[in-house]
């Protein structure tokens, strides 16, 4: 995110009846000025119908398409004089002229990606954040001025104090420093515990320094935001958190409010003694950079990530949550954003290897937000509605329009040899549904079951009846599945036949949920995840015991810090697979969800009855996993955390992860990282082969290495990669 110059103030606060609750900004299009939006989206729409996908440069309003970098585009900036433009990307940083956008000059990032950027606000430094340094040049003639050295990762924010004498700079070591500019030395330090901080802003009277706090790696843990008074040196944590990583964090112009983008796909909106004011929820992926320009009438959003598509810039009001437009059109997520000094150009950096820059004035006095119109717009409601929902079906993308009830989701079911697939329609099918479930309906299934796998042959015929008792059709293939379903719910009991059944509904394009196991081997796992991604469809794993209400609290860290967890579970075995991918799945899921990624080396002892399989984190963390197959046996664990100790218990069946699977359906949001996913299976991996080695320490990577090889082979004999 990158501040215009300094603009008006706030005309109106952010108003709700409940101010002390996190309510939803009412969402609603311009009236006046919509044949802009309608003739922005329809232009995508004709954009799209190329195989290359929307072309930037087509788009009314789009200037030019800056190309030929070497690899993302992870930050942009505009001189404070107007002169030029800098864009930041692998090693390093590219000039332009910003009148005719000419390259001028390259400039050698010193290490790694220029994460972050700024100019002074005299113009006469640039600031370039990249891997444990920042560089700083002279803008006069470009020669380097100096390096700050003291960051132990990437540096993630870089904002200038409005005198220019300041600097701070944010990381992904967990820590925000203070510069002194004229001296190049640190001066004050703020640290969170092992949590990256992925953006830094002073307020622009200079009173509050503001910073995000988030692992993009850990979805169910919330993000933070931090303000500090720098008069008192007193910190303020923003209530309510965002509920994921906060991204990017900017003060309005008045500096009485913070604006926080989240990956939880929202611009929350604060006061500065850190009470909540509202929120934005107009996107449909995280949200990684956030503006306000136009006298804090116009804020500026870039979203994108963790799926293909919605890498969107929207165009809304800060004082009412009023949509004006969506640009929607780079390839991969918008990681930045950076206005000209008047307002009037906005860059827009991706991680397509592209940054586009638009012209707004067409926007700005469409929505009335010119100096010489300041009156709010209203035209003609019903005309304008009807151009909206036109636009977006054109562009297939009816998120926001006005609509009557909600499309049902038709769910299909692959497989019915497990109770899952019985208990999950149950939920969903329910005469009344919870809100939470409301809107997904199995509809259709396709019993599939194991022929070697006696409780998988013995269970179909009861499951088949049962199911077709709550008004579901039961199909012959998986192909005649696929026509009558809008996502799929992969629920056969045996894990090896899961890659053959997920190929069909990814090439139809259907999200999927896969029930655990996710696959009978880690090559089929990594082979099933790389074809969602190849193909560009949503696809989550997961136990239910993810979702023990205790696991997620800790994770969430509300009892601080984990340090080490304890998990177990019944762990019966079956000969077709891995040991402890059977049911041993469940404990280790719930070791996981507490201890998150980040595990380097996994030993086992395993006895007839019992097995213990204990993981180092690559931080000195330990985590084992118990296997129960005598004597009592149930599902829990201990949480070693920094505020306590804490028992994982609380876990109310299949009612929690059904309602994630029904989010997800109408999201593509997965409640877990897919790199979380394979880790888990590298565990039981290395777990079984540190067994066949008596026990000795097997390395994760190891067995990812070679188990990555043969899946990337398996996938071009399948023809879903070419060599």
């Amino acid at each position: 995110m990158r501040p215009a110059g300094q603009v008006d103030a706030m005309k109106r606060p952010f108003v709700f009846e409940e101010p002390e609750a996190m309510q939803q900004m009412t969402i609603r299009k311009l009236s006046t000025g919509l044949a802009l939006v309608a003739a922005m989206t329809v232009q995508v729409a004709t954009a799209q119908q190329d195989a290359g996908g929307p072309d930037p440069a087509a788009m009314p309003g789009a200037i030019k398409v800056l190309k030929d970098f070497p690899d993302w585009v992870t930050s942009v900036a505009y001189a404070p004089d107007g002169d030029s433009v800098a864009v930041g990307s692998y090693e390093q940083i590219q000039l332009f002229s910003a009148e005719n956008l000419e390259p001028r000059k390259k400039l050698k990032v010193a290490s790694g990606f220029a994460r972050s950027m700024a100019f002074s606000p005299d113009g006469s430094l640039l600031a370039v954040g990249g891997y444990q340094s920042i560089d700083l040049w002279k803008t006069d003639d470009w020669s380097r001025a100096g390096t700050l050295k003291g960051h132990r990762g990437y540096v993630t924010g870089i904002t200038f104090a409005a005198d220019g004498s300041k600097l701070a700079s944010s990381s992904e070591d967990a820590r925000v420093l203070l510069w002194d500019v004229e001296n190049q030395t640190s001066t004050l330090e703020f640290k969170e515990l092992r949590t990256p901080i992925q953006s830094v802003a002073f307020s622009p009277d200079g009173k509050y320094l503001a910073y995000a706090v988030g692992d993009e790696t850990l979805l169910s843990r919330a993000g933070a935001a931090k303000l500090i008074n720098l008069e008192t040196g007193e910190a303020t944590a923003v209530e309510p958190a965002p509920e994921k990583a906060a991204m990017d964090v900017t003060f309005t112009s008045d500096s009485s409010k913070l604006l926080v983008g989240s990956m939880d796909e929202k611009v929350y909106a604060y006061t500065v003694d850190g009470k909540a004011d509202g929120f934005f929820g107009g996107h449909s992926r995280p949200v990684n950079a956030v503006l306000v320009t136009a006298g804090d009438r116009l804020a500026i959003s870039g979203s994108g990530g963790r799926f293909k598509k919605m890498n969107e810039v929207k165009f809304w009001n800060p004082t009412d949550g009023t949509e004006y437009a969506t640009l929607d059109v780079h390839q991969a997520k918008v990681t930045d954003l950076a206005l000209s000094p008047d307002g009037t150009r906005l860059l827009v950096a991706s991680y397509d290897g592209t940054a586009s820059v638009w012209d707004l004035q067409p926007l700005l006095e469409a929505a009335g937000l010119t100096e010489t119109n300041d009156a709010e717009m209203d035209g003609e409601a019903a005309a304008a509605t009807a151009a909206t929902t036109l636009a977006q079906i054109i562009t297939g993308d009816s998120r926001n329009a006005v609509a009557g009830e909600a499309k049902t989701i038709r769910v299909g079911v692959i497989g019915l040899d497990t109770s899952h697939s019985l208990a999950f329609t149950k939920v969903m099918n329910a005469e009344n549904p919870d809100a939470a479930v409301a809107g997904c309906r199995v509809v259709a299934a396709y019993p599939h079951g194991s022929p070697d796998i006696e409780s998988s042959v013995s269970r179909i015929p009861k499951y088949t009846e049962e199911i077709q008792k709550l008004d579901v059709k039961i199909v012959d293939s998986i192909d005649e599945l696929l026509e009558q379903v809008d996502a799929v719910l992969l629920e056969t009991n045996d894990g090896r036949p899961h890659l053959e059944q997920v190929l069909p509904v990814l090439k139809a394009g259907k999200p999927v949920f896969v029930d655990k196991p996710i696959a009978a081997s880690l090559v089929d796992a990594i082979a099933i995840i790389e074809a969602a991604e190849h193909y560009g469809v949503p696809l989550f794993s997961s136990s239910s015991l993810r979702f023990m209400e205790a696991a997620q609290e800790v994770r969430s860290g509300k009892y601080g810090d984990v340090l080490g967890c304890d998990a177990y579970s019944p762990c019966s075995l079956e000969e077709t697979h891995p040991d402890l991918y059977w049911y041993g799945i469940h404990g280790v899921e719930t070791l996981f969800t507490v201890m998150g990624t980040g595990c380097e080396q996994v030993s086992r002892a395993s006895t007839e009855n019992f097995d213990v399989a204990t993981g180092v984190w690559k931080d000195g963390r330990i985590g084992t996993f118990r296997g129960l197959r005598a004597g009592k046996t149930g599902y829990g664990g201990t949480a070693f955390c920094s505020k306590g100790i804490v028992a994982l218990e609380r876990f109310r069946g299949y009612g929690p992860l059904v309602e994630s699977i029904v989010h997800f359906f109408k999201t593509g949001e997965a409640p877990v990282e897919q790199a979380e996913t394979l880790e888990i299976y590298a565990f039981m991996t290395a777990a079984d082969e540190s067994k066949r080695q008596g026990g000795a320490p097997v390395r994760i990577e190891d067995v990812l290495s070679s188990a990555r090889t043969e899946a990337h082979r398996k996938l071009v004999e399948l023809k879903v990669l070419e060599r």
